[in-house]
């Protein structure tokens, strides 16, 4: 039986008993979903694979995998035990299903046999032996890591796991799968001597065994590690401690080996009250962590290790003179967020001249703790060491002359210079340098405090690398040439005004605009903390007015397909920009509405009369957005869009609920909305809400008898019940209260005709139209005339004929 998987479990194992925050050196794992896939994959096969043999030989093979993946899964740091449980109990039943499945397939053999016939029982016991190992490790893992907390569930598992190892063993001649077996055994009698202390006995007595058989064994250094955390387990470290030693930490499973002797190091000093053994101990660890300083992954295990296992870090290594205990201190006090604590090693570490970037790194520290005075100390350990921290000593001393010269409320002038040439020293020694472009903005956003908006945008427009500065500087840029936009526009009848380009202007600043939108939602998220963020998101909030502002500027090409998405959810997204919103709604709403979404416009209308309910202030904005929807309404009318004339009534509706509220609520007098609640009441008429419409057409009559709109309002619906009488006497309020301007005191006549006619007094009627006509032959409008001729012709001259 091939075991290529060894060395992984080895590794998983490993890595499960010493996992921290990281996994190095270990493969990346499959997801859960992707384990839970495969799985789901297998058992359709599951049935033909108990008795076939090519499908059980792919079954087995393709489980076995997924006990390696589930190994790493549950080996890689936190696990998802509420995930992970279900899937043990899946993979479980399939692997005993598998075991058991052949095993019986053997034993029926072997009956066979024993009663006379012929049977070959060797391929269905390598089949059962195949599907027993994986489970008896799946097993293990499982004890180790999802019921670590459960005693008892523990315990069955890995006595369930040892039966499942002897048991293999008693069935393999082969010396390297028995010690494969008497492996996976002893670290479950490991395991289990927590719960009985005997069991360290057998774990110690089946890793010699192993040992026994030679150094160059596949299992040694796996048996002599085995060995060590045993002892370690039992408390004794110094025996920990001493087979630890020499051990390799590279190739697979080298990260948890390493950190496996590092711990048991760790154990061993702090248990020996030995001083010289106590300093043995020390300096075995620190020969251990020094090669790793370079190594990436080492280095971080270096860091994790000095962190976990002493008692106190700070007495562990603060009190040495080895610079490289000071650099690794300082790590460990920086990654428990003790920043003052890590500044003050890093100094120390710096004054050996060993490690530069350690000066850097406490002048950070003591420069976002406003230690202006420290920070210059550290300034002068860098000049003096010179090398490549130059640039970085002066981005050091451009932050600390422009904190001073904000403090002074920018009006320092010495200290203005000073940054200015930190800063133009920084970039020229380092014009690609890791501060680049903060210092190009401060430069730029200079030029632009001076009011030189052009000579800032070029500066802005140079700005590259860093995520959150690069965008700032796109948006800056198009601030100044919005800037001069606007002030173009003001100035566009001074002839004396500097001639400018606002076209090319206007191209730059939409470009520059639009960029930083698109940049603006990975700015945010690298930016490192709150309140960069927070300013990230304002300056994205101010990008999109301005942006929109320009698309508006033009009012007869307005791309509405650009405003309204660019709008949609501002509100939510940018509630600093507030002051704004009034406008943003505006835009947004008579964008959608352009583009026939009305029920988008409907939903924002609604929200916005909702949002501002009671608020009389409110009501000059949302009375301008349904006199806007009235007129649309009435310019479908005329185009005989009946969609397009219904969905603007409907809006037109929702906004001037606004109106009929406060006057239901007494906060503004019927009387100050006449013309509000006709127009209001009129697009409920067109809306199909007649009866809503008379009572609001009845509310306004009653506060001013004279209002032509309310009038003829009653008028049309006493017209649509048939009743002439009150039609009439509305009609000739109509004529008599309408200016002649008014198209409603034409169609007030015009309607009086209609009327008589109905009343049977046509001769009265034809007076009407007759008199009207000749002492007002224009009628008013064309299509006024059209209908005058029609009805004068159906009533006075074919009538008559």
């Amino acid at each position: 039986m091939n075991r290529p998987l060894f060395s992984h479990r080895l590794t998983a194992m490993l890595t499960a008993f010493f996992a921290l925050a990281f996994t190095a050196g270990l493969a990346s794992a499959q997801s859960t979903a992707q384990l839970e896939g495969e799985l789901s994959s297998i058992s359709g096969q599951m049935s033909s694979a108990e008795s076939n043999e090519s499908t059980a030989d792919q079954v087995i093979g393709r489980l076995d995998g997924a006990e390696a993946s589930f190994a790493k899964l549950t080996s890689s740091g936190k696990v998802d035990k509420g995930a992970m449980i279900p899937i043990f109990h899946q993979l479980e039943g399939m692997l005993d299903r598998m075991q058991t499945a052949w095993s019986k397939k053997k034993d029926d053999c072997i009956n066979t046999i024993d009663n006379g016939g012929q049977c070959d029982y060797d391929k269905p016991e390598q089949f059962a032996l195949r599907a027993a190992y994986p489970l008896a490790w799946l097993r293990f893992t499982a004890a180790t890591t999802l019921f670590d907390d459960s005693a008892e569930q523990s315990k069955k598992l890995l006595n369930e796991s040892i039966d499942g190892f002897t048991a293999s063993m008693l069935a393999m001649p082969d010396p390297n799968l028995i010690r494969e077996n008497t492996l996976g055994r002893a670290y479950c009698e490991r395991e289990l001597g927590k719960f009985d202390h005997k069991e360290y006995d057998n774990a110690i007595a089946d890793f010699k065994k192993i040992m026994d058989d030679g150094t160059t064994t596949q299992q040694y250094a796996a048996a002599k590690q085995g060995l060590s955390t045993t002892y370690a387990k039992m408390g004794d470290a110094a025996k920990a401690a001493e087979l630890m030693q020499g051990v390799s930490t590279g190739g697979k499973g080298g990260s948890g080996q390493f950190m496996l002797q590092l711990q048991t190091l760790f154990q061993a000093e702090r248990a020996t009250s030995d001083s010289a053994k106590k300093a043995e101990y020390h300096k075995q660890i620190i020969d251990l962590m020094k090669p790793k300083e370079n190594d990436k992954e080492g280095w971080a295990i270096d860091v994790a290790a000095a962190s976990k296992f002493p008692s106190n870090a700070v007495e562990e290594f603060g009190n040495s003179n080895d610079p490289f205990e000071k650099w690794l201190l300082a790590a460990v006090l920086l990654s428990r967020k003790d920043e003052a604590g890590a500044a003050k090693y890093y100094s120390e570490a710096c004054d050996s001249g060993k490690y530069p970037k350690a000066c850097r790194f406490a002048a950070d520290i003591y420069q976002r703790e406003k230690r202006f005075d420290l920070v210059q100390v550290m300034l002068e350990k860098i000049a003096r060491q010179g090398g490549g921290d130059a640039a970085q000593a002066n981005f050091l001393e451009y932050s600390l002359d422009h904190d001073r010269w904000e403090k002074s409320g920018q009006k320092d002038k010495a200290l203005e210079d000073k940054w200015v040439k930190d800063a133009e020293e920084y970039l020229q020694k380092s014009p690609g340098g890791e501060h680049a472009a903060e210092l190009q903005v401060a430069l730029a956003d200079r030029k632009q405090r001076q009011g030189d908006l052009l000579g800032a945008a070029d500066l802005y427009s140079k700005v590259k690398g860093d995520a959150e500065f690069t965008f700032t500087a796109k948006f800056k840029a198009a601030e100044c040439y919005y800037k001069i936009l606007v002030g173009a526009a003001a100035s566009k009848d001074d002839k004396t005004a500097p001639k400018i380009d606002t076209d090319q202007l206007r191209k730059l600043a939409l470009a520059d605009l639009n960029e930083s939108i698109k940049m603006g939602p990975q700015a945010e998220s690298a930016a490192n903390n709150a309140a960069a963020k927070k300013a990230v998101r304002e300056i994205r909030g101010e990008a999109t007015y301005m942006l929109a502002s320009i698309l508006e500027e033009d009012q007869e090409h307005v791309d509405y397909a650009q405003v309204a998405p660019l709008l949609v959810g501002y509100e939510s997204n940018y509630p600093m920009m507030s002051a704004k919103f009034q406008d943003v709604i505006e835009w947004r709403i008579t964008a959608l509405d352009h583009l026939g979404r009305y029920d988008e416009v409907n939903r924002d209308v609604a929200g916005l009369v909702e949002r501002s309910h009671g608020d009389v202030a409110k009501g000059d904005f949302i009375k301008g957005l349904g006199i806007d929807f009235w007129k649309t309404a009435q310019a479908a009318k005329e185009n005989n869009d009946d969609k397009a004339y219904k969905a603007n009534a409907k809006l037109t509706v929702t906004a001037y609920r606004f109106f009929s509220d406060m006057a239901d609520q007494g906060k503004i007098p019927v009387k100050n909305l006449t013309g509000t609640l006709s127009i209001y009441a009129q697009a409920l008429q067109a809306t199909g809400q007649a009866d809503e419409a008379e009572k609001v057409f009845q509310e306004v009559v009653k506060a001013d008898p004279a209002s032509p709109d309310a009038n003829a309002g009653l008028a049309r619906r006493a017209e649509e019940k048939g009743d002439w009488k009150e039609a009439n006497e509305r009609w000739t309020a109509v004529e008599n209260t309408a200016a002649e301007s008014d198209p409603l005191w034409y169609e007030a006549k015009y309607h009086l005709a209609v009327i008589y006619e109905k009343q049977g007094n046509v001769q009265g009627a034809c007076s009407k139209l007759a008199q009207t006509r000749a002492e007002h032959p224009t009628l008013g409008s064309d299509d006024m005339k059209v209908r005058w001729d029609k009805l004068q012709r159906s009533l006075c001259l074919d009538h008559h004929q």
